[in-house]
């Protein structure tokens, strides 16, 4: 993107960006269909995980503060990456990147905060749904500061997933408290992290992203977590075991999906989640669903579809 095009704010942001990513390469990288293909899978199975990662949430939500579920999230996490690190070796733990490592990692940290807390006194359809407004602050935080340029499918799909969250929120019927403003603060959050992840990707092995993001969250969570511990029973194993577990797995997916493909690509997929979500919450709790998330999702996912189908397609 031609520099006079960016005020002197966003000059300073990609500025910024640029200097802490890989050196200047020869010439863009052109995602090709095979990129998009594989990129495309890594997210579906990203998405996949995401999805139960709420229903974890709410199983310890009654008897664990947030903060303890993000810790326990993040714990068995690293635990799992260390086993990895364990079996390939400790090399790839080196960066040269550590600073946006832990730039990236505080904004994740508190955006998953507020996820988590929103989580436990919502209904969950709901809450993901709102939670949808982070792949369109993703997509434009994309072009604005990485200089993509989406072709009209990724456009349309965008604006057509807007147009779906419209229909399942039908504007005015959810009243603005604080888990709503909580879920809106933390998609914005999460919007910020996918650039860092880009940017991140170009030099980065998805394993060692995915380590310090498990270390870092996990030490961020500890001392507030001390204050406020409560000690799991037998009956909080299976919530840990999904948060921990998909949590885990689904930013790793997430991190080898835009290694292969653009955010505006990878990013309306996630719309994916609300039917899985809502099939979850049923299935766990009971927890109905009202005909119009189920018909703002069809709108979601028939944008999603059709636009994945034609950049595979090229």
């Amino acid at each position: 993107m031609p520099a006079r095009a960016f005020s002197p704010t966003r000059l300073a942001i990609a500025g910024t960006l640029t200097a802490m990513s890989s050196p200047p390469a020869k010439g863009p990288h052109r995602m090709t269909s095979r990129d998009a293909a594989v990129g495309v899978s890594w997210a579906l199975a990203a998405f996949m995980c995401y999805s139960l990662v709420p229903i974890g949430v709410r199983i310890l939500g009654s008897n664990m503060p947030p903060v303890e579920i993000l810790f326990f999230r993040s714990v068995v996490g690293l635990i799992a990456f260390l086993a990895f690190f364990s079996w390939r070796g400790f090399g790839n733990l080196r960066t040269e990147r550590f600073g946006l490592h832990l730039q990236r990692n505080i904004i994740n940290f508190v955006g998953m905060w507020l996820w988590f807390a929103a989580l436990t006194v919502m209904s969950l359809s709901k809450a993901v749904t709102l939670h949808f407004t982070e792949p369109m602050m993703a997509g434009a935080l994309a072009v604005w500061l990485l200089g993509e340029r989406p072709g009209y499918r990724r456009i349309i799909a965008i604006l057509a997933g807007f147009c779906g969250v419209v229909i399942v929120l039908r504007p005015g019927a959810i009243p603005i408290d604080w888990p709503v403003l909580a879920v809106l603060g933390s998609a914005f959050l999460y919007a910020c992290v996918s650039i860092y992840t880009r940017v991140l990707g170009r030099t980065e092995p998805a394993s060692t992203t995915t380590f310090y993001y498990q270390a870092m969250l996990a030490g961020f969570a500890l001392p507030p977590t001390i204050l406020v511990w409560v000690t799991p029973g037998w009956d909080d194993l299976p919530g840990i075991f999904l948060v921990g577990i998909f949590g885990s797995a689904a930013p790793y997916f997430i991190i080898r999906a835009l290694r292969h493909a653009e955010a505006t690509l990878v990013s309306p997929l996630g719309f994916l989640r609300l039917p899985l979500t809502a099939g979850f919450a049923y299935l766990f709790f009971s927890e109905p669903t009202e005909i119009w998330t189920w018909i703002g999702g069809a709108v979601i996912l028939s944008a999603a579809y059709l636009m994945t189908r034609g950049e595979i397609r090229g």
